[in-house]
Parts: C-alpha cells; structure tokens; sequence
C-alpha cells in the first residue's frame, strides 16, 4: 500500500474533502498507470473532467506522462522526465521553462 493510497483512505475517514485535482494527482502517485475512465470512475467524475485536471497538473510542473492505446484509450502515469526531455523542454522554451 502507497503512502498515497493511504492518505486518500485516512482523508475519506476522516471526511476531509479533496479536490479532483488532488484525488487524481494521489492515485497518480500510487505508480501505476490509470486510464482517465478509471479514475473518473474512482471519484464520480467525467473522463473530461479528469483530462482537465491532468493539464493543470502539468502547468503545475508535474511530470504526467500519456499513452495512447489503439482502442483510442489514454492513460496516465505521474514519471520524472529524462534528461532528453529536459532538453527537449528547453529546445523549445528556453530557460524560461524552468522559472
């Protein structure tokens, strides 16, 4: 069990209230890859909505990497970038990407 699966248990418990955004980023923690059906299943929330929360994460600088299977799905996974993603970020943005 991941400490971020167990802070989302002791939350629910304790009926503290989360935002989507911090539910998606806690499951995202776990390690594992989750589709954005599944967590919007896991929270009664819509695909979009999850999607959404994805890319506010990113604008936060978190490393949320996608994969596309062929049935059209998209999953998620929170990584660390490499080093050729770095430069690749930097290529593009300039220094002013990592401010």
């Amino acid at each position: 069990m991941t400490a971020a699966y167990v802070t989302f248990l002791v939350a629910g418990l304790l009926g503290v209230t989360m935002s989507l955004q911090t539910k998606v980023l806690n499951v995202l923690r776990s390690g594992k890859q989750f589709t954005a059906g599944q967590i919007a299943g896991l929270f009664g929330s819509t695909e979009s909505s999850v999607a959404a929360r994805v890319s506010e994460l990113r604008a936060q600088g978190y490393s949320i990497y996608s994969n596309t299977a062929k049935n059209g799905k998209t999953a998620y996974r929170l990584g660390k970038p490499s080093r050729a993603m770095v430069a690749a970020a930097y290529a593009v943005g300039g220094s002013q990407m990592f401010q």
